[in-house]
Formats: C-alpha cells, structure tokens, sequence
C-alpha cells in the first residue's frame, strides 16, 4: 500500500504558501524579515516533499527523491512568485525566489547526508548480526 497520508502534509503546506500569497500587500503582517521567513516556508516544503518522495523511510532518500523534492520546490517558489504578480500591493522578486531554492537545496542535502549515515550504520548493525531498526528499511 502506497504511503498516501505522507502527501497530506505536504498538499496542507501548499494551501498555506497559497493563500499567504494571496493576501494583499496591505494585510501582510512584517512582523518578521521577508527572506528568512521565505527560507523556513520553502525550507520546510522541500523536506516534506522529500519525506513523501522516500515513502518515509530513510533508505528511500536517493539521490532521484532529493533531485525531486529540490526540482518541485524550485518549480512551485517560481509559480508563487508569479502568482503574486497578480495580488494587490505584491511584487515577485529575485530574492525571494533564490531564498527559496537556497533553503530547499540546503535542507534536502543535508538531509540527504544524514541518511546515508543512518543507513549505513543500519546496515553495519546487520552485518555485525544485530536487528536492524526498522524504520531505515
């Protein structure tokens, strides 16, 4: 059985970047930075992306899914730069769409890094004739 519930967050995210797009210029708190917060939106994005791709496990965390999770991140930071073309009182801009690819690529790398380890040492522990956990597998 395919891990559908693993795109539930992912869609949910989605919907939020939407619909903060969406908002007027004039109704967007700046309580915060811009460029951070564009970091930890599109930063959290790819990593739930890249948690949906692998199917939840560590081992499925490839090079393929982080190229994927990166790719579709890029792709939709573009389409909410654009979308915000079109609402009142907001601008794309440059930087923002960098912000986004900075973050996805960063948080998918390291990711990615931190399950070879996981996996490897998954994979040591069976060798050395122990039960691997089973949430590497």
């Amino acid at each position: 059985m395919r891990r559908w519930w693993l795109w539930v967050p992912v869609w949910a995210h989605v919907v939020l970047i939407y619909g903060s797009s969406s908002m007027p210029g004039s109704a967007v708190p700046s309580v915060l930075p811009d460029k951070p917060v564009h970091g930890a939106v599109f930063g959290l994005l790819a990593g739930l992306l890249l948690r949906a791709l692998a199917g939840g496990r560590w081992a499925g965390v490839t090079a393929g899914t982080a190229a994927a999770a990166v790719a579709i991140t890029i792709a939709y930071g573009a389409s909410d730069e654009w979308h915000q073309s079109f609402v009142p009182g907001r601008t794309p801009e440059l930087g923002d769409f960098v912000v986004d690819g900075l973050a996805a690529t960063v948080v998918v790398l390291t990711a990615w890094a931190w399950s070879i380890i996981v996996v490897s040492r998954a994979h040591a522990t069976r060798r050395a004739g122990h039960a691997a956990p089973t949430s590497t597998e």
